[in-house]
């Protein structure tokens, strides 16, 4: 097929887009944070996409496609390119045969493009279960990972009624396409996601990145653990309560016990509901009862219907003489 023919190539569309198509693209759009998938591919390849996609007249499809035939991009991407095009337009295509499908079995695109071009296709039309299946396939070299993961995890995308702990799509396209996770955004969003279903999980999926991240992800477990964001669905099922009991029983190490608590004292997070309470826990979870004791900003508080000065008062009197002296063994 010669591409540069636009009589060929959308042979029996050539009216383009109709009206309909066009709104339901731009709702799309609108939906992923004001660009698609495609309109990224097209970014990548070098073409200006703006005002010609998606094409609201038969024009600008004339234009787009000859900014695609001129572009200097290899063959196979310019397949790629009028594959997706064609995938628009097959819904409004008067014939049994497949538009989209048709052209790619006769140019010939290699299966791994097609697959990866299915899969972009359907997460800019929002059908992201049929996305993560089509781009997890193994033959994939992932492409835009860290923002097809935001996408997975935009809160407005996730069907209606269903918490974290049932949302798996996420999980799945982690542990099949192995996304790196560069950008702040998606390590954060998957922190908060992953936190919502497992803290302790969480914790060592932290504890395995680059250490230059650790403390900052750390921070976002604390967050996600006891000041959580307002979310749409609430996970009932794993209460902020369990979670705080989960993550006052982590093993961390002493950098990771320093940051924390640094965090939790002086940062962000001292202004968390049961922040002080947290650190105390911590201290007495962990041996550092002389800590504990000599803590004086918990006095009269409660949790869980206990005072902490009846609880301090009665680690003071185990202690002993103990209370005052000094540790042979520092943990810094």
């Amino acid at each position: 097929m010669d591409l540069e023919d636009f009589d060929a190539v959308f042979r029996g569309s050539e009216t383009g887009y109709d009206k309909d198509t066009v709104d339901e693209i731009l709702q799309n759009q609108g939906q992923l944070g004001g660009k698609l998938f495609f309109q990224r591919l097209l970014e990548l390849l070098g073409i200006k996409w703006r005002k010609v996609y998606p094409p609201p007249t038969t024009a600008a499809l004339h234009d787009l496609h000859a900014r695609i035939i001129s572009a200097p991009i290899s063959l196979h991407n310019k397949q790629c390119l009028l594959f997706y095009i064609l995938k628009d337009l097959t819904p409004s295509y008067q014939d049994q045969t497949e538009l989209a499908s048709a052209f790619a079995s006769s140019v010939h695109l290699e299966k791994r493009f097609w697959t990866f071009l299915e899969g972009l296709w359907a997460l800019d039309h929002l059908e992201l279960e049929t996305a993560v299946g089509y781009l997890t396939h193994p033959f994939i070299i992932p492409t835009f990972p860290d923002e097809i993961m935001l996408a997975l995890l935009n809160q407005r995308l996730m069907p209606e009624g269903v918490t974290n702990a049932e949302y798996v799509l996420p999980m799945a396209y982690y542990n099949c396409a192995k996304p790196p996770l560069v950008c702040e955004a998606a390590k954060t969003e998957f922190v908060r996601y992953m936190a919502d279903r497992d803290v302790t999980e969480t914790f060592y999926w932290i504890r395995g990145r680059p250490d230059h991240e650790r403390r900052q992800l750390l921070e976002v477990l604390v967050e996600e653990t006891l000041e959580p964001p307002i979310q749409r669905i609430s996970n009932e099922a794993y209460a902020r309560e369990d979670r705080a009991e989960e993550f006052v029983s982590l093993p961390f190490d002493a950098v990771e016990e320093a940051w924390v608590e640094a965090f939790l004292t002086e940062g962000k997070g001292r202004n968390y509901r049961g922040a002080q309470d947290t650190v105390i826990m911590r201290r007495m979870a962990t041996g550092r009862l002389r800590d504990a004791v000599g803590d004086r900003q918990v006095k009269g508080k409660r949790i869980e219907h206990v005072n902490w000065d009846v609880l301090k008062d009665g680690v003071r009197r185990g202690l002993g003489p103990r209370k005052d002296e000094v540790n042979p063994f520092p943990t810094s």
